[in-house]
């Protein structure tokens, strides 16, 4: 009974720490329409302070077309990637997809578990301009977590636009 005992309570403390670990685990940055001849990505930041195992999860985007229902978008990461503390992942969708200029983003575990989904992000300028969480990571579950700016891909997130030549 001890032993079975101990067991559960290594398993709860190892889901645990997985737990609290994914949870810093954040959609950060989204690319809806991509200057020309560019590729949707998706980008994920880890804002915890251990590395996280992100092999097999899913970047999904999701947009309900008015004639057509819904369109999904998957972009599973492959196995074996790991997310460093304080660090980005940026994943590409796929030169083939063709739908409107909007979808929500979710990131889901490859047991189907839902980490993170943004709101409803629509992006009509075709520029680098992306969504991005303002502050770097912010995750209030609000819309006002959101700001449409200048792309940073794989980087942090800022306001400051670059000064010009």
């Amino acid at each position: 009974m001890k032993l079975i005992l101990k067991m559960l309570i290594a398993s709860l403390t190892i889901l645990s720490a997985w737990t609290t670990a994914s949870a810093s685990v954040v959609i950060n940055e989204v690319e809806l329409n991509p200057p020309s001849g560019g590729l949707e990505w998706v980008e994920i930041y880890n804002g915890g302070e251990d590395s996280v195992d992100i092999g097999r999860w899913t970047v999904s985007i999701v947009e309900i077309l008015p004639t057509s229902g819904r369109w999904t978008g998957a972009m599973p990461i492959p196995k074996g990637v790991t997310l460093q503390a304080d660090g980005y992942y940026v994943w590409e969708g796929d030169p083939r997809w063709v739908h409107g200029n909007n979808g929500t983003v979710y990131l889901t575990t490859d047991e189907g578990i839902e980490i993170d989904r943004t709101p409803l992000l629509t992006d009509e300028e075709g520029n680098d301009f992306s969504w991005s969480r303002y502050p770097n990571g912010r995750n209030t579950g609000t819309r006002s977590d959101w700001a449409f700016i200048k792309s940073t891909r794989g980087a942090q997130n800022s306001l400051r636009v670059a000064p010009g030549p």
